[in-house]
């Protein structure tokens, strides 16, 4: 069985996704795996070793997907996360059997009509989705409802006095990536001005290849290290220090519920990050937030936007931020974080890990596995 795998270049959540899927389907012999697309996802996909081959093309993109269209016919299965130009393109040359999983069902305000046509279209369940599907997914043809396409990390990790500050990927095609790049270049220098950092043992600053290499520091702390991590680097990193500064994607929420660990989150970058950070705030979990309602210039940013829109908003707060001095309300924040505990708060989210469903990747595996052995 010849599978090609595809995930959209918007940060690190759908190539994360997929690898924790990748990892299950790997335990099939007369399985091979072959990854296209471009930027922090093939990245992360050469770092994971996990595929045969692999082809560079922006599968966001139906010209650049053209100039591979001869590729698709030799595979059985087309596997897309949150790609669904990709799987619509896959559908479109000859690969029936495509595959989409879908993390922000809750989030979109639409579904491209041919996407409903995949041979199974998983909705990964971690923000609550049902109303937005009854909205706009009835059209789908086969639906499959699954818990978080992620693995809850066990809390046997030694911790120590080390801070890492995880920016994710830091792209899609929908971000102006210069922003973006002067944006974390202006926040980590702000927090790393807090006369607190000093007193951590180690800083692990990570993110994007790219982004994390246009990073100019100003301060001088000898520990600080700059990197990009593979999958599992990363979490070993994550579980081992005593501190974690995040991007609000749902891989980092999901992947530390269960750590009972201090979580701070970053302003959101790209309109998902901003409405889960909404979503976190509402449940009560405790992680301090560093959003965008902190600054004196935010506006409501409304849901059900189209993503392209909602994108647009963010970023204007992103711009607002680098045209102003708010030093002292990063500082602020990143105090409070330092300051207090969020043990009373470690229950709360373990208790919300527990009634999700678990074993998705499994369940996802088997059935693409099974339909198509």
């Amino acid at each position: 069985m010849r599978i090609l795998c595809s995930a959209e270049s918007f940060g690190y959540g759908p190539i994360t996704t997929e690898l924790v899927i990748i990892k299950e389907l790997k335990k099939y012999q007369d399985v091979i795996l072959d990854f296209i697309g471009s930027d922090g996802a093939l990245e992360q996909a050469k770092m994971s070793n996990y595929f045969d081959n692999y082809y560079n093309c922006h599968t966001f993109d139906e010209t650049s997907l053209k100039k591979y269209k001869d590729i698709f016919k030799n595979y059985d299965v087309f596997l897309s996360i949150e790609n669904p130009i990709g799987a619509i393109f896959a559908l479109n040359h000859g690969i029936d059997n495509t595959y989409y999983v879908d993390n922000l069902m809750w989030m979109w305000d639409k579904i491209p009509e041919r996407l409903n046509d995949v041979k199974k279209y998983f909705i990964s369940e971690t923000i609550p989705c049902k109303d937005n599907y009854n909205r706009i997914g009835k059209k789908i043809k086969h639906p499959i409802f699954v818990g978080p396409v992620r693995n809850f990390q066990s809390p046997n990790y030694t911790s120590k006095n080390q801070l890492i500050i995880n920016i994710g990927g830091a792209e899609s095609f929908l971000l102006d990536r210069p922003l973006i790049e002067k944006f974390y270049n202006k926040i980590l220098n702000d927090i790393l001005s807090l006369e607190l950092i000093s007193k951590i043992d180690s800083i692990i600053i990570c993110g994007g290849k790219e982004t994390i290499n246009k990073l100019k520091l100003k301060c001088n702390h000898k520990n600080i290290k700059k990197c990009t991590l593979s999958y599992e680097e990363y979490l070993k990193e994550m579980g081992e220090s005593r501190y974690c500064i995040l991007s609000p994607g749902l891989g980092n929420f999901i992947e530390t519920l269960t750590l009972d660990k201090e979580i701070m989150y970053l302003p959101s970058i790209n309109y998902s990050q901003h409405q889960q950070l909404e979503f976190y705030k509402e449940k009560g979990f405790g992680f301090t937030t560093l959003d965008w309602s902190e600054f004196d210039f935010y506006k409501d940013i409304p849901k059900y936007l189209d993503e392209e829109t909602g994108v647009k908003l963010v970023n204007d707060n992103i711009e607002k931020y680098l045209n102003g001095n708010y030093e002292k309300v990063i500082t602020n924040v990143v105090n409070r974080f330092i300051n207090n505990s969020q043990k009373q708060y470690f229950k709360i989210r373990n208790n919300f890990a527990k009634a999700l469903k678990s074993n998705a990747a499994k369940e996802i595996a088997e059935i693409i596995y099974d339909e198509n052995k």
